[in-house]
């Protein structure tokens, strides 16, 4: 049974500004479900599929039960021109386009994401990017089969990226909550003796938060406890009592005792 969004929540986020919340980008795995949604989606419109429109991440929305949609046009010519195999294609391209800038979000201008092989040719295909793929008539089919034969279980393509845009609509949803309660905390607390410190300590928790996620997704590295060098501190010196003293100085022989007689020891006593 799967859970419905609270009243007042969205059910529905523009990709482009769940990238810019998250502040990383598509993990592969993501952008398989992505790409697998949106084509299960647009065979879905296939017969109103000329007022399909994908320019940017903005006109691509993932919902809350991890389906996914468009930006409809209005007008019933639609913004493509072309027949039904033309169009395909193109959407196909622009879907592409898409998915390589929500991997390439967030990195380095002068930095290239490595990807898988199949991604890599997926994408390769949907773009045109090379002679061969050119000369190859691709279909959403075609595209939703690739997406399925590369799991050990095919036939649960369906509910496998389902699953996967639906955690990351949930991951969204959390970090906005958390960033609402910490715009709640500045407003409630801007009058309060601490105001001056707890907004900084929240702030740097919205801040940590993203950094928390890309780590758990890339994998996170602990050091052997073993291997770090142990620090002891230096043995504090305690105060000895005089007769401990004494006796220690008897111990290492520091003095010579002299031998006292019984006799002698009476004479003293009387």
């Amino acid at each position: 049974m799967e859970l419905l969004p609270c009243e007042g929540e969205p059910r529905r986020v523009p990709l482009a500004e769940l990238l810019r919340c998250l502040e990383h980008a598509l993990s592969e795995e993501q952008a398989w479900a992505l790409c697998f949604q949106c084509c299960c989606r647009m065979q879905q419109l296939r017969p109103s599929l000329h007022a399909v429109v994908i320019k940017g991440s903005g006109s691509v929305f993932l919902h809350a039960d991890g389906t996914a949609s468009f930006k409809v046009h209005q007008k019933s010519t639609g913004s493509y021109v072309g027949n039904a195999q033309q169009l395909e294609e193109k959407l196909l391209e622009y879907l592409g386009v898409v998915i390589y800038e929500a991997l390439d979000w967030g990195i380095d201008s002068q930095v290239e994401r490595e990807l898988s092989e199949p991604l890599e040719k997926l994408l390769s295909l949907m773009l045109k990017l090379d002679n061969e793929a050119m000369k190859l008539v691709v279909t959403l089919q075609d595209v939703i089969k690739i997406c399925e034969d590369r799991l050990p279980r095919p036939s649960e393509a369906a509910s496998h990226y389902k699953g996967t845009c639906r955690s990351l609509f949930t991951e969204y949803m959390e970090l906005q909550k958390l960033l609402s309660i910490i715009q709640t905390s500045k407003e409630v607390f801007q009058h309060q003796p601490l105001a001056l410190l707890i907004p900084p300590l929240y702030a740097h928790l919205a801040e940590l938060w993203p950094a928390v996620i890309r780590e758990l997704q890339s994998g996170v590295r602990l050091h052997k406890a073993l291997g770090r060098p142990l620090h002891r501190a230096p043995p504090q010196e305690r105060a000895y009592s005089p007769y401990e003293l004494l006796a220690d100085d008897i111990r290492q022989k520091r003095y010579t005792l002299r031998k006292v007689s019984h006799c002698t020891r009476w004479t003293s006593l009387k």
